[in-house]
């Protein structure tokens, strides 16, 4: 399975579609997981949006034996879910309790740790970058928290330690700030997966507009 995670901003989700487009069919993507409507605290999101991802590892694993033709990817995973709560006790909105709760329970649930098939990577942005990508949402309250500098400086800072937290070799950082994904992402995938695209797929600056 291939997990896209990272700063808001960085065009994961864009960079997803355009690897589903140029495999015609044979990826399968699960969207980005959206927690309960009636979730009572951060807290139980946190650990539905966790279920979530290893039920997405167990489901990818099953489709690799019963499907071996298809491609599995995740938008975002455990990686995000922890910045987010990291972030939130690094800027004071949440005791840093809960951020290590939610990281015992990634061990619990055996989302930290080598697996081969996995290809995990985190994309990576400036703060002002990720606000600028998204500046058609920043006047919409609901989103008022991912527009908070602090608060986007505190996730990036989680996500440029990531060795104090996972172990290394497990996931690989990208930076496109200053770069399309697109040629960026190629360099990151399995071999196996870019010999299944069309040759020029590899040459094409697919630079999307709207970063997601």
């Amino acid at each position: 399975m291939i997990v896209l995670d990272g700063m808001p901003g960085a065009g994961k989700t864009t960079l997803l579609h355009q690897l589903q487009t140029a495999l015609h069919g044979r990826l399968l993507i699960f969207p980005e997981a959206q927690p309960p409507e009636n979730s009572s605290s951060k807290v139980e999101t946190t650990r539905f949006l966790l279920h979530e991802a290893r039920e997405r590892i167990d489901t990818a694993r099953h489709l690799a034996r019963t499907r071996p033709g298809l491609i599995v990817a995740s938008d975002r995973c455990h990686i995000g879910v922890l910045a987010y709560r990291f972030a939130l006790a690094a800027t004071g909105r949440a005791p840093h309790s809960d951020f290590e709760q939610a990281l015992a329970l990634c061990h619990d649930l055996d989302l930290i740790g080598s697996h081969p098939d996995l290809t995990t990577l985190v994309l990576l942005t400036d703060p002002d970058t990720s606000v600028s990508r998204r500046s058609a949402y920043a006047h919409d309250e609901r989103y008022a928290l991912w527009f908070d500098l602090g608060f986007l400086t505190a996730y990036r800072h989680f996500l440029d330690n990531l060795p104090v937290w996972l172990p290394a070799g497990t996931f690989t950082t990208l930076d496109v700030t200053d770069a399309s994904g697109w040629p960026t992402l190629f360099d990151a995938l399995p071999r196996h997966l870019v010999r299944q695209l069309p040759p020029q797929e590899a040459q094409t600056d697919n630079r999307s507009p709207e970063a997601v």
